[in-house]
């Protein structure tokens, strides 16, 4: 998923907080090696200074961020919550979303609205946050000097152009299929001359009938219609109502 602008702001201010306090720090650092049971998660943010005290830091930016069910990180001797401000105001159960030692830092200034507290760190956890910050900013060093190896640009346009392709592919199938439905929209309510059709309550309506058949609510109950609930004629039991035309057919799928 792309980043927000306020995703970017938020890591850039980071950024320039671990160059003003001269320390390490790093976008998106993967947390330990697949061989050890790890590597499927990741720090928004983390560093590490002089004396070996390391900074862990999620961002969230949003409500929908903060309730998801997105694994969080928090290995650091410290370790912070780093919010927008618009999402700070909203002033949201923190205690429900972040651990008692985490702290919270809002807005670009990333100023400190709670204290994060110190937490212990076992050695081995510390190599292990040390040698993935390490690797991470190997990975990123390598891509930013890719960017003036001109094989690896030339490769990069290729990818470029290919991925291009297939997202006009795709604006092309999207437009159709927009156009479709507002076609299908606006003819149905000229048909039927109801105002009010719309195709997304017609699949509620088509998804709920579904469920209703397959639970056979929908067929003749005791020789009535379960729709208008009057008796079959002569208690004829036919495919559909003679008097509402509901289609009263056993589901069979």
């Amino acid at each position: 998923m792309a980043k927000t602008e306020e995703t970017r702001m938020l890591e850039q201010a980071l950024d320039d907080r671990c160059r003003k306090r001269r320390e390490y720090g790093c976008t998106e650092v993967t947390i330990g090696f697949k061989g050890t049971g790890k590597g499927d998660e990741i720090a928004d943010f983390m560093s590490v200074d002089s004396r070996d005290v390391i900074r862990c830091y999620e961002i969230k930016v949003s409500l929908q961020d903060l309730r998801s069910e997105a694994k969080k990180s928090w290995y650091g001797d410290y370790n912070y919550l780093v919010v927008s401000e618009g999402l700070y105001m909203q002033s949201p159960p923190w205690g429900n979303y972040i651990p008692p030692y985490a702290g919270i830092m809002a807005g670009r200034s990333l100023k400190i609205m709670r204290q994060a507290k110190k937490r212990p760190v076992s050695d081995a956890d510390r190599n292990m946050l040390k040698e993935s910050l390490i690797r991470t900013l190997y990975w990123k060093m390598d891509t930013y000097r890719n960017a003036s190896d001109p094989e690896a640009q030339k490769e990069l346009r290729a990818q470029l152009a290919s991925l291009q392709e297939e997202f006009d592919a795709y604006r092309q199938t999207h437009d159709r299929t927009v156009w479709t439905v507002q076609d299908l929209e606006y003819y149905y309510r000229k048909n039927h001359q109801t105002e009010d059709f719309s195709l997304e309550q017609f699949a509620k309506q088509q998804r709920k009938e579904f469920t209703a058949r397959t639970k056979k609510q929908l067929v003749w109950k005791d020789g009535s219609c379960p729709v208008c609930g009057r008796k079959a004629a002569g208690g004829i039991l036919t495919d559909y109502c003679p008097f509402c035309g509901s289609d009263l057919r056993e589901f069979t799928p």
